[in-house]
């Protein structure tokens, strides 16, 4: 029997939170609402389990937001209004309270959902889509009239929410309700709303010389390499040398639909041949091991030192060997240089990447540090992508924040020990502050 259910969305947070993870995947969210509204209405197995009586979502009509790919541009939420509306979702006006801006959503919610609390219909479940923390009183409150409550957290309150909720999707769950079959609505139809003056990476018309200059580097390279060539070491060298025409031109028309892979293809070079992060010539190099990950095995529990055991227990950070730790921000950092960003796509690869290299690592390790990336940057989509040591620091800092969020006092100590464990450079404790 199919729950009855309530679904109140904070459109600002949730929006926001998506854009920050992911800003291609963001749009295409906002624009197909009622794709993974749908698909949120079945099981795992397909059999229906729930009944939406309520679907709101509460907007402030004036907020915008950067455009993530158009310098100088805004998104502005009333144009999201119609995917909405059409989805079947009653659209709540928010305008702004305060001088500050502050359109006083979270508040309205949490009225509402006591009123339906209170109210004659009795709703089983409660679903919160937000990436604001601001609502754990209010999920202490359903749980004490015992409702069943789900929350979409968008962001870094994801940890805060994992005591409360008996159900969490977070911003890659959301994503990922948007991919996979149905029909691919082009985020195009959002992005045309906004004046578009200048044309978007990958549009760009390139100088001869330029792309010549590209395939001679590679070329040249390529006939001098006595072992197979690595493509993140690669990537990065080319755009050292070529400046930003690598961004500009998307790889030279290849960065919508294969980047840098499709533009090194294109060259043809002679009896090359691709594994997922090297390319080789068989005849010259020693082939690359298989790519397949070896089965996962059953490792010990980890006996951690106290002060990692705190901060993991405040902070959710998954139990890692430094090694892995390293193995991560490296395979992240190999993604960010050969790929254009999908954050899917992002865990998935890197996860295949380390196992590819010997360590067995669980994809939920590449999601935490590519949420801190996103929560304290440079994210993974940042140009030029980040290296690994500033993947590495950004994992740091954001370890940090989350437990000084939560009350803890860190010392230098605690910073020191931390960053040697997550394989970071440590600071001071003045410079790693919020």
């Amino acid at each position: 029997m199919p729950h009855t259910s309530a679904l109140f969305i904070d459109f600002d947070n949730f929006f926001s939170g998506l854009l920050a993870a992911d800003p291609a995947a963001a749009l295409d969210v906002v624009t197909k609402p009622s794709m993974w509204l749908n698909r949120l209405t079945r099981d795992d197995g397909g059999e229906p389990a729930r009944r939406w009586l309520v679907l709101r979502c509460y907007v402030n009509p004036a907020g915008s937001v950067s455009h993530p790919a158009k310098a100088n541009e805004r998104l502005y939420f009333s144009t999201f209004r119609p995917y909405f509306t059409q989805a079947g979702i009653e659209v709540v006006d928010c305008p702004p309270l305060t001088k500050r801006a502050k359109n006083g959503a979270d508040i309205r919610i949490a009225v509402d959902v006591m009123t339906a609390l209170r109210g004659e219909t009795r709703y089983d479940e409660f679903v919160i889509a937000s990436s604001d923390a601001d609502f754990t009183p209010l999920l202490q409150v359903l749980r004490a009239h015992d409702r069943r409550v789900t929350v979409i957290s968008t962001g870094n309150s994801t940890a805060a929410y994992e005591a409360l909720a008996d159900h969490l999707l977070d911003e890659q769950d959301v994503i990922e309700l948007t991919q996979p079959g149905g029909e691919q609505l082009s985020s195009e139809r959002v992005i045309e709303t906004v004046p578009d003056p200048s044309p978007a990476a990958g549009d760009e018309v390139w100088e001869e010389s330029e792309y010549e200059k590209f395939a001679s580097i590679v070329r040249s390279h390529y006939v001098e390499a006595d072992a197979p060539i690595n493509l993140a070491t690669l990537s990065m060298r080319l755009r050292a040398e070529l400046g930003d025409v690598t961004t500009r031109t998307g790889w030279f028309g290849g960065g919508g639909g294969g980047g840098f892979g499709k533009a090194l293809r294109s060259l043809e070079l002679p009896n090359v041949e691709f594994s997922q992060h090297v390319l080789f010539d068989p005849d010259r190099h020693e082939a690359p091991p298989s790519s397949t990950p070896t089965p996962a095995v059953a490792r010990p529990a980890m006996d951690l030192p106290p002060v990692i055991a705190k901060f993991r227990q405040i902070t959710k950070l998954p139990a890692l060997a430094t090694t892995d730790w390293v193995q991560v921000h490296q395979s992240l950092a190999a993604y960010a240089c050969l790929h254009e960003f999908n954050f899917t796509e992002a865990t998935r690869w890197a996860r295949d990447h380390a196992a590819e290299a010997g360590h067995e690592i669980s994809r939920a390790a590449f999601t935490y540090v590519t949420r801190a990336c996103n929560a304290v940057g440079p994210p993974l989509y940042a140009d030029p992508p980040p290296t690994e040591d500033q993947i590495a620091a950004a994992l740091l800092e954001n370890v940090l924040n989350l437990a000084r969020q939560s009350g803890v006092d860190v010392t230098d100590a605690d910073v020191r020990a931390l960053a040697e464990w997550v394989g970071a450079e440590p600071g001071p404790v003045s410079d790693l502050q919020p």
